[in-house]
């Protein structure tokens, strides 16, 4: 299972975000529907930060959480659990990968000419790689 996979998994396994959005309503990539409220996980960039003796790596992955929602009270709460329930946090990942660190490094807000608002957090994820990969 990949980061994106892992994340959307824990979406789903969190109660307090489940309730407030339906990890039904939370994609990968690109949205297949757009009716309102829905919210998208993608990786923003992927750079090495160092490749240790026994061949093993750390990398620095970027991941941006975007909200979409039409009311902004909602859309800000939701937004908020988003940042409890991931800023600060590790895991485990398929094939002897971890997460050592979720932290949160950015967002915004900004209400679109339809009148939707968008709710954007960004998270740098350090990543360890076994030798190998």
């Amino acid at each position: 299972m990949n980061l994106l996979q892992v994340l959307h998994q824990r979406w789903s396994a969190d109660a307090a975000l489940s309730n407030l959005l339906p990890a039904s309503r939370v994609f990968t990539g690109l949205s297949p529907d757009r009716s309102l409220p829905y919210a998208v996980f993608s990786k923003a960039s992927q750079r090495p930060l160092s490749l240790l003796g026994d061949g093993s790596a750390v990398d620095r992955v970027g991941v941006r959480i975007r909200l979409f929602h039409d009311r902004y009270d909602d859309g800000a709460e939701i937004a908020q659990q988003v940042k409890a329930a991931f800023d600060r946090i590790a895991f485990d990942l398929a094939d002897d990968k971890k997460v050592l660190n979720m932290q949160r490094t950015d967002e915004s807000e900004e209400q679109h000419d339809d009148g939707a608002w968008e709710f954007t957090v960004h998270f740098d994820c350090t990543v360890s790689l076994p030798a190998g990969v």
